[in-house]
């Protein structure tokens, strides 16, 4: 916890440098979340296809992050991370010149039955 998945156009692979969203993304987490570092995962998934609207517009991308982050946290909590989320997306979809990037992020909680475990060798 927190997991992180982000979809995003594959047209916007250029321009989209995906660890450095990461890294940030897990800062704003912890800082807005009071969780430790070790803790945040994001997996990235490219999509070959992806269409908007009526599907005439061929500069419109999509980036979509969904996060799961443990129950118990305030309605305001989640609008905060919500925004700020969105707010880096933006940041970091600037330089896709020629795009229409239609950004969305989805905050939710993991479910009850939620666990984890961390193998050392």
């Amino acid at each position: 916890m927190p997991h992180a998945v982000v979809d995003y156009s594959d047209s916007l692979t250029g321009a989209f440098d995906r660890r450095a969203f990461a890294l940030e993304l897990h800062a704003l987490v912890v800082e807005i979340l009071d969780t430790a570092i070790g803790n945040c995962k994001t997996r990235f998934h490219r999509l070959e296809e992806s269409v908007v609207g009526e599907g005439t517009d061929a500069r419109a991308v999509v980036v979509h992050v969904e996060l799961a982050i443990a129950r118990g946290r305030t309605p305001q909590t989640k609008s905060r991370l919500t925004r700020a989320v969105l707010e880096l997306v933006e940041r970091h979809t600037a330089k896709a010149a020629g795009l229409e990037v239609h950004a969305s992020v989805d905050v939710r909680d993991l479910g009850e039955a939620y666990t984890k475990s961390v193998a050392t060798p």
